[in-house]
């Protein structure tokens, strides 16, 4: 479990894919990433972090700063990220990208 989740973390630190807008940090020591996209001078930030038993504990999705975002629509923003990340066997990166998409529409 611990090598699945250096693997993931790892796989997001070495990841090519640019986001426009958005950073993202991955910390292994903390089996978290964080994510901030930022428009002009709002600032909205997600962190991920996985289970000490990963695949097996369910991976938390959290929000950090989400400034000018309605809660019902942050809510299903992270509905649907976690639901992809626990459910769909998706990455990271690629349930980033989703997150992303949303935020721009």
């Amino acid at each position: 479990s611990s090598v699945l989740s250096s693997q993931e973390i790892s796989s997001v630190q070495t990841s090519t894919q640019l986001f426009n807008g958005m950073t993202v940090k991955a910390r292994s020591a903390a089996r978290e990433v964080i994510a901030t996209y930022s428009v002009d001078d709002i600032f909205i930030e997600l962190i991920i972090q996985l289970p000490p038993n990963y695949p097996l504990g369910s991976i938390t999705v959290e929000s950090g700063k989400r400034v000018g975002v309605a809660v019902q629509q942050w809510r299903n923003w992270m509905l649907q990220l976690s639901t992809y990340l626990m459910h769909q066997n998706g990455s990271i990166m690629e349930g980033l990208s989703l997150w992303k998409n949303n935020v721009d529409k």
